[in-house]
């Protein structure tokens, strides 16, 4: 008997299985989930305990939205520690329960001092959130993971961050943050709103597309930038820079729709970057200072520099085509009250560029 209650308790189907949280609910001990999940409320996790999401499991959130203000409440607070590991056969599901979802369905994924250990999402898929992930004060990695369809793919502030292969598609901001310490490898943000905005942040990026997001591609503010091996294309302004420091080395910066990199109020070293066809100029500069050289710099459709500032900039040797051919400029010269752009002479050999 004992044999055939296990074999029939096996062939349950997985509905039968499932977990469901409603109203205000605390997980004081480990945790481990696999299979259906509903949260109807918000669930805790508190400080001390763990909470283990296995691979192929389906977490649902109902939409409640007692105040009206358009955001759905229900979501998983974590004080202790989260790790959601999926696989790329069969990934951890983060998702709407509505019959017909919608961004901000649900709140978030959130982060909250849970700094005992590294929280990770792991070959996951988070959708229809108001933050899809959410880290305050906390240590968390993202990893092999797609973001789409929320208001803001990934929000965090005072948090250090590790995101690597990850897809952050279609959100209305790919990612927000602030007073973070933050590494971007190897991702794609793209068809957002806002592709990347940031303050008071240090950010490394190396080997991302940041492309097709209406706003920005990158924007910071107060903030150190290190950008290598990117391509940035696409884009309404591919990167902006205001009152930050950037080191940007081995870009392609392309195809943006205004320019190719905007430096405002910020000292950078721009180097070996290929800055083509962006739809006003290569490289527009207000207040700005630092060094641009050894770059491939063409076809901009208006200017290969636009100096909107009061002060003179110096421009090193740079590649505009051929040696021959000489950028066009926006400065002084053309427009009373502008600085002047003094250029050195053109490189004599295109400078290599990482091609993607």
């Amino acid at each position: 008997m004992r044999v055939l209650l296990i074999f029939l308790f096996l062939l349950l189907p997985v509905s039968a299985l499932a977990i469901e949280y409603h109203g205000e609910n605390t997980l004081y001990e480990d945790t481990v989930w696999q299979g259906e999940v509903l949260i109807d409320g918000i669930l805790t996790i508190a400080m001390g305990a763990t909470l283990e999401i296995r691979p192929g499991t389906r977490v649902r959130f109902t939409r409640i939205d007692s105040n009206d203000d358009g955001i759905g409440e229900s979501e998983i607070f974590a004080q202790g520690r989260f790790i959601a590991r999926g696989s790329k056969e069969q990934p951890v599901i983060f998702t709407s329960a509505e019959k017909n979802p919608a961004p901000g369905d649900w709140g978030a994924l959130n982060m909250m001092m849970s700094e005992s250990g590294e929280n990770l999402l792991e070959h996951c898929l988070v959708e229809y959130g108001y933050r899809g992930f959410h880290s305050h004060f906390s240590i968390a990695r993202l990893q092999a993971s797609t973001f789409r369809y929320n208001q803001r793919g990934s929000q965090f502030q005072e948090s250090t961050v590790a995101i690597s292969d990850c897809d952050f598609s279609q959100n209305f901001n790919g990612l927000q943050f602030r007073d973070s310490k933050v590494l971007i490898e190897n991702s794609r943000v793209s068809d957002n709103h806002w592709g990347i905005r940031a303050v008071y942040v240090e950010l490394r990026m190396s080997g991302n597309r940041i492309e097709g997001n209406r706003i920005n591609g990158i924007s910071l503010r107060d903030s150190k930038l290190q950008l290598d091996d990117n391509l940035v294309t696409d884009n309404r302004r591919g990167i902006y820079l205001q009152r930050s420091e950037g080191k940007l080395t081995g870009n392609r910066i392309t195809n943006n729709r205004e320019h190719g990199i905007y430096l405002e109020d910020s000292v950078a070293t721009v180097q070996g970057n290929l800055i083509r066809s962006n739809g006003r100029s290569g490289l527009k500069l207000l207040a700005a200072g630092g060094l641009i050289e050894h770059n491939r710099i063409e076809q901009n459709v208006e200017f290969s520099f636009y100096n909107a500032g009061d002060e003179d900039f110096n421009v090193g040797p740079n590649w505009y085509g051929s040696a021959e051919r000489k950028p066009e400029l926006m400065d002084g010269r053309s427009r009373e009250g502008l600085g002047l752009l003094l250029v050195a002479p053109s490189l004599l050999r295109q400078p290599e560029v990482k091609t993607f």
